[in-house]
């Protein structure tokens, strides 16, 4: 037999250096140092700014809306008020909640809005009507007012009428009339007669204190505009 030579294997080409890319090696200590004091920096931002955050929140103070429209005139009740919790700002000022026992009973002196924050200016400083003017009670008959139609703060004139059996000649002079603003209407008595008060200057309140003891007298409604 032919020998044959014995081809020796291959030998396993020795595992190869994982590359290093030119210029890579351990991170500076200054850069690990920078990137420390950022760090730390981030922090400190990140807490002063919830701790502003918590104080300005806290910083509040409860303050008198309007929980319900109020009218004119009207008497503000406990129902008609609400609170509410704003930022102390100088530049608002509403009444605090901690006087609302105070407002209470008090008259709006204008037309108050569901929503709006409450100011001294929206009502009288006190339970009494302002300076000049004085509180009337006038008993009005059936049919001699637009009672469906009045309400609180509307401007009226109260008219002085003839007697029941009493004729009005064609040439007589105008009755005279006196200005008035609705501060309270009634309810109509079995009679339909029904009690008005009003708000008069104090130099009329006596005339038209003694014509509404007569009965012979009328509101008139004067345009709202």
């Amino acid at each position: 037999m032919k020998n044959t030579s014995q081809i020796p294997a291959p030998t396993a080409a020795p595992p190869m250096r994982p590359e290093t890319p030119i210029g890579a090696g351990p991170v500076p200590r200054r850069r690990k140092r920078s990137m420390l004091v950022l760090g730390v920096l981030v922090t400190l931002v990140g807490v002063l700014g919830t701790s502003m955050l918590v104080r300005s929140a806290g910083d509040r103070v409860d303050v008198l809306a309007v929980a319900r429209d109020v009218p004119a005139g009207q008497e503000i009740a406990a129902e008609d008020l609400t609170t509410a919790a704003l930022p102390n700002d100088p530049a608002l000022k509403p009444v605090k909640a901690s006087e609302k026992s105070s407002v209470i009973g008090r008259r709006a002196t204008a037309p108050l809005h569901r929503g709006e924050l409450l100011a001294d200016s929206q009502f009288h400083g006190g339970k009494v009507l302002p300076d000049g003017q004085e509180l009337v009670a006038v008993e009005v008959q059936r049919g001699a007012a637009p009672v469906d139609a009045l309400a609180p703060g509307d401007q009226v004139k109260i008219v002085s009428t003839p007697g029941k059996d009493e004729q009005v000649a064609k040439n007589a002079a105008a009755p005279q009339e006196i200005e008035a603003q609705i501060v309270k209407v009634g309810a109509p008595n079995a009679s339909g007669a029904v009690v008005v008060q009003v708000a008069v200057a104090g130099t009329d309140s006596s005339l038209v204190a003694a014509r509404a003891a007569t009965g012979r007298v009328a509101i008139v409604l004067a345009s709202k505009g």
